[in-house]
Formats: structure tokens, C-alpha cells, sequence
């Protein structure tokens, strides 16, 4: 009987160890002491982005005590690489890059910005790091309905979409931290994009999913896509700017589902073992 509890909970801590693989961190920025892997007009970009003390007053970080309040210049609005974290990782099974973005209901009317995701193609097919799609997030206080409005789309004119009302949206109708997630998966070998809005608890609030036969470009398959290739922030039309924390990009790891099966199986000899002896 003591060699059948060990045995179970060596089981259960291998199985456990085969889920938590499924899914590691691949970059993280949370703005606590740097900005590394972000880029404005101060590293060779444009726009501007400030680390803000959170103890100071105004809205709390989304985590920690830090946060960051990005603007636009004539030009752009910063965008991050993740600290080169994601270069040759390519296809790993699916990936997920998340970002917290405070979104204010008092937003002027006509106001709002465009968050996209973007991934490389996959040599040999293509060169390194050259560009095969965006998925984009838009966000804009409606002129016509004076609602504070979320989509989604692959394309940005890089003013706030005034036309989300007629589309796939969400309403937010409470102001504070928001998480934008960007879930890239195979379905089938082709590529399929989950572009998720949820609220600070986690809960998901709006899915526009992206993927399949793409306007203009026929279907990404999955022998296309490579790298991750950045976080950016198009256009930010909000005076004063926007509020970002807790930048992800996490990785999933091929098959974690095979790893906890061959566990079982070594367990079940163990067992047949124990009962023949």
C-alpha cells in the first residue's frame, strides 16, 4: 500500500509536470524597472512611452506598481519586439501574446486606437522575419452611437474605425484594465487567430476569430507561419494617450497531452508489477 501511494503521487506530480509544460513564457514585461523590448522615438522609433509610478496616484498598474502610458507622434505609436525573445522560435504548437490596456468610457467622441499582432513567414519559403499577416484590435468611442466600441480585423487605415457599430463588437460599458490577447492556433494545418478582449478577472468578454481563407491572401498554413513578430500599436488617436501593462508572449510546447499519457502507461506497469509479485 505505501509503494501504491507513492507511486500515485509521483503520477500525479508528473502529470502535473507535463500540463504546466504545455505552455512557458517566452518574454514578459510589466514595466516594474525597465521598458526593455519596447520602442519609441528615444531607441530608434517613434512616439513616446513612460514608465508611471502607480504609488502616485491616478489608475493602479494592472499588476505590480508600474505601468506605462504610450503616445503617438506624427508618425507612429511604439512597438515592441519582445526584447528579440521571439526570433527563430517559429511554429511551437500555437502561441498567445497578451497585453493590458486601461480603456476609459470617458473617451472623447471619435477618439481610439488600433493594436495589432503580427507573425513572419516561415523560411525556407520566405526570407527571415519577412512579414505574412496582422491581426488587429480596434478600439473607438463611436461618433455616431457614443459608445466605447471593440472589433477586430488584419487591416488598420491608422485612424479609429468609425463603422465597428455595423461589425462584430463588444461594448465597454465599465472603464479599468482590459486584456488583449492574440491565441494563434492549427486547425487542421491552417492557421486560425482568436483575437480575445477579457475583463481583469480573466473572464472573456468578445472573440473575433481570424483565420481560414483570408481576403486577398488565401489560406496561412501553418508550414507558412514563423516568428511572432511584434506588438504594435498602430495608431493611438486619445489625448493624453493610453495606459499598457503586463506584455506576454507565451509559448506552448508540442504534445504536452503525449507526455502525460506515457506517465499513465509507465504507472500501469508499475502497478501490473506490484500485482503479479
Amino acid at each position: 500500500m505505501r509503494n501504491l501511494k507513492l507511486t500515485l503521487i509521483c503520477l500525479g506530480g508528473l502529470i502535473a509536470a507535463c500540463q504546466q509544460a504545455s505552455a512557458g513564457t517566452v518574454y514578459h514585461q510589466g514595466f516594474e524597472t525597465n521598458s526593455n523590448g519596447w520602442f519609441d522615438s528615444s531607441n530608434g522609433w517613434y512616439g513616446e512611452l513612460t514608465r508611471v509610478d502607480a504609488s502616485g496616484g491616478g489608475i493602479a498598474a494592472s499588476q505590480g506598481n508600474f505601468y506605462a502610458k504610450v503616445l503617438q507622434d506624427s508618425s507612429s505609436a511604439p512597438y515592441s519586439n519582445f526584447a528579440g525573445s521571439n526570433d527563430g522560435m517559429g511554429w511551437t504548437g500555437g502561441n498567445t501574446v497578451s497585453l493590458d490596456i486601461y480603456l476609459d468610457t470617458e473617451m472623447a467622441l471619435g477618439e481610439g486606437f488600433d493594436y495589432s499582432v503580427a507573425l513572419s513567414k516561415a523560411p525556407p519559403s520566405a526570407p527571415p522575419n519577412d512579414h505574412l499577416r496582422d491581426f488587429i484590435f480596434h478600439v473607438t468611442k463611436d461618433t455616431d452611437t457614443g459608445k466605447l466600441l471593440v472589433g477586430g480585423s488584419n487591416n488598420t487605415n491608422y485612424d479609429p474605425r468609425e463603422d465597428l457599430e455595423t461589425l462584430h463588437n463588444y461594448e465597454v460599458k465599465t472603464s479599468g484594465w482590459y486584456t488583449f490577447e492574440h491565441q494563434f492556433r492549427d486547425d487542421g494545418g491552417v492557421l486560425f487567430t482568436d483575437l480575445n478582449l477579457r475583463d481583469s478577472s480573466g473572464n472573456l468578454l468578445f472573440t473575433e476569430t481570424r483565420g481560414g481563407s483570408v481576403a486577398g491572401g488565401g489560406l496561412d498554413l501553418i508550414s507558412d507561419v514563423g516568428d511572432v513578430r511584434y506588438s504594435w500599436l498602430t495608431n493611438i488617436d486619445v489625448a493624453g494617450g493610453i495606459a499598457i501593462d503586463n506584455h506576454l508572449l507565451t509559448s506552448a510546447v508540442p504534445e504536452p497531452t503525449s507526455l502525460a499519457i506515457f506517465a499513465i502507461g509507465i504507472a500501469g506497469v508499475g502497478f501490473n508489477r506490484r500485482r503479479r509479485a
